[in-house]
């Protein structure tokens, strides 16, 4: 689970700024939150500020260190991605840190780049939660000083190799360094439990993004879609496969494409393969029938009570698109994910987003989490959310971003917070000129 995200020198956020998921003392909706020992954690967060606030720019910035932690920095656009409203910034070092529970214990692990130049400056890993930080390793340059337990004769002496290589591969993170030699002494697990965190626990979704797995069409794929297509009122009564002739299909393709397709499906051990085109919502089946020969499978949407037509996914509406884009999310809430998602109320209508959100609380049996940012103000109800599961990004004159809870704010349990966040109370919310101010900034040339 994510305990807490903090960024600096990063698009819009200039200073140390972050997001908390450590729940407060409040005892209303105990079944949002996970009880660790010494701790509690929420599942769930919803982020809300005006337009260029901000918010997306966190989501960014949590998906710019996951590619660098999992790709690496070489890997990654580093032009102006710091905070260019002062120039300094774009000689300082940019810091992400993430402290996240792993099997119940707790982990605070960052670094520090200077983006302009490619270059790791900072890196450490601690494990948190008691009495006094334990040191796993830290990195400073090409200087890395590791804690007891890499200090171990077992395997002192390969880390002291590791150590050495590490000098000349100034892009390159220690802890992706180790996790891809997959070790199995006891003492460095954690570099691979870590780093598989980032790598498949973590989802961030933007709102072009399309999630994986809308390829694939089976009776237990297309079965669960179909149920919550129903729960969602979209019109859709079932779903089927569409099945196609595969030279009919592609006839409209390059050749080089169909070409390359027919050689991956001539091999003996591919039997199919999914092909997704996220641009123009092209998600089929290529598989070979009884003869041999190739056939293309599409989801086909089936609508009407009485009269049944089957509609392909280009022929739905965006709104459809995007619960499809979801749906297969619904899986992962009762397996431990930390789901982001950047614009979540995009095409959806209001009732939508709350009933995700409900069904959310109800399937989320174990640790999974799901973060979003939002303008759907009908969220902010103090019986669906806490209080200390509101966010807000606010953007100064400076053009600085900072984040802040409704915690902030000594508001009552009972308070319609939904009023006041639109009258500006929490701030948060675009502030517009009147039509005369605006005539009169023309008339003086502003």
């Amino acid at each position: 689970m994510l305990k807490r995200f903090t960024v600096e020198n990063f698009a819009s956020f200039k200073g140390e700024q972050s997001l908390d998921m450590t729940a407060s003392r409040t005892e209303v909706l105990p079944d949002h939150v996970t009880n660790f020992s010494n701790v509690k954690l929420l599942k769930s967060a919803v982020i809300y500020g005006a337009n260029a606030s901000g918010k997306s720019n966190l989501i960014k910035a949590i998906d710019y260190a996951k590619k660098i932690i999992t790709k690496g920095l070489n890997d990654v656009d580093t032009y102006n991605r710091h905070f260019r409203l002062d120039d300094a910034h774009l000689t300082k070092k940019t810091t992400f840190e993430f402290e996240v529970e792993l099997q119940g214990l707790f982990y605070s692990y960052g670094f520090s780049s200077l983006l302009k130049e490619k270059e790791i400056q900072e890196e450490w890993l601690y494990e948190i939660g008691k009495a006094k930080p334990n040191l796993i390793f830290q990195k400073n340059g090409s200087n890395i000083e590791f804690g007891s337990q890499l200090r171990h004769p077992e395997i002192r002496a390969r880390f002291d190799i590791y150590k050495d290589d590490m000098k000349n591969q100034k892009s390159q993170l220690f802890l992706t360094e180790i996790a891809d030699k997959e070790l199995e002494y006891e003492g460095v697990k954690i570099f691979n439990a870590l780093h598989n965190w980032f790598d498949e626990k973590l989802i961030v979704l933007y709102p072009e993004s399309r999630f994986s797995g809308m390829g694939h069409i089976s009776n237990d794929h297309t079965d669960n879609l179909s149920k919550y297509l129903c729960k969602f009122d979209t019109g859709i009564v079932d779903i089927e496969s569409i099945d196609e002739d595969f030279d009919s299909n592609f006839k409209n393709m390059p050749e080089e494409f169909k070409a390359e397709i027919e050689a991956v499906m001539s091999k003996k051990d591919v039997k199919e393969i999914y092909i997704n085109d996220e641009r123009k919502n092209y998600f089929i089946t290529v598989y070979k029938d009884i003869s041999g020969d190739l056939k293309v499978k599409k989801l086909g949407l089936v609508h009407g009570k009485t009269q049944k037509h089957i509609f392909e996914l280009k022929d739905e509406s965006d709104g459809t698109k995007r619960l499809l884009d979801f749906i297969p999310l619904i899986n992962k809430f009762s397996e431990d994910f930390t789901i982001i998602i950047d614009e979540f109320d995009r095409s959806l209508h209001p009732k939508l987003t709350k009933e995700f959100f409900e069904l959310f609380y109800k399937l989320n049996k174990s640790k999974s989490q799901f973060i979003v940012t939002t303008h759907e103000s009908t969220l902010l109800d103090l019986e669906l959310l806490r209080r200390d599961e509101i966010w807000f990004v606010e953007k100064n004159d400076e053009g600085m971003s900072n984040l802040f809870s409704l915690n902030k704010f000594k508001i009552r349990y009972d308070s319609k917070i939904e009023k006041a966040y639109l009258l500006g109370r929490y701030g948060a919310v675009p502030i517009f000129k009147l039509f005369d101010e605006i005539d009169r900034d023309i008339e003086n040339g502003v």
